[in-house]
């Protein structure tokens, strides 16, 4: 049983490492930029507010702050309420971080009811 359960564990890690390549190939973010920014605390998230034609309104979730941007720049499928990191000037989606916040928004919305 203990074998099935490390086979598990292995698996999820190599699911998550090939989900993260993914993303990192799909911004164009290479691994060492992302360290770097890390390290000079010069990672930025960002929502997407709305889209106004072919610019899209981000949030920046620390200051509150708003810029406009080309749509284009901004990864494939992108919707509005998508979670945004900017790193060196481009744009990954945290599908992740995006699914987390709907839900505790949801859970909020729960709680006000009941």
């Amino acid at each position: 049983m203990e074998f099935n359960f490390l086979e598990r564990i292995q698996g999820m890690a190599k699911k998550t490492i090939e989900e993260n390549k993914i993303k990192l190939e799909n911004a164009n973010i290479s691994q060492e930029e992302i360290d770097l920014a890390q390290k000079l605390n010069a990672v930025e998230e960002f929502s997407i507010d709305r889209f106004e034609g072919d610019i899209a309104v981000l949030e920046n979730r620390k200051t509150g702050k708003t810029i406009e941007i080309e749509r284009n720049k901004l990864p494939e499928n992108s919707k509005e309420g998508d979670i945004l990191k900017k790193i060196n000037g481009k744009y990954s989606l945290e599908a992740e971080r995006t699914k987390e916040e709907v839900e505790r928004i949801k859970n909020r919305m729960k709680d006000l009811w009941n």
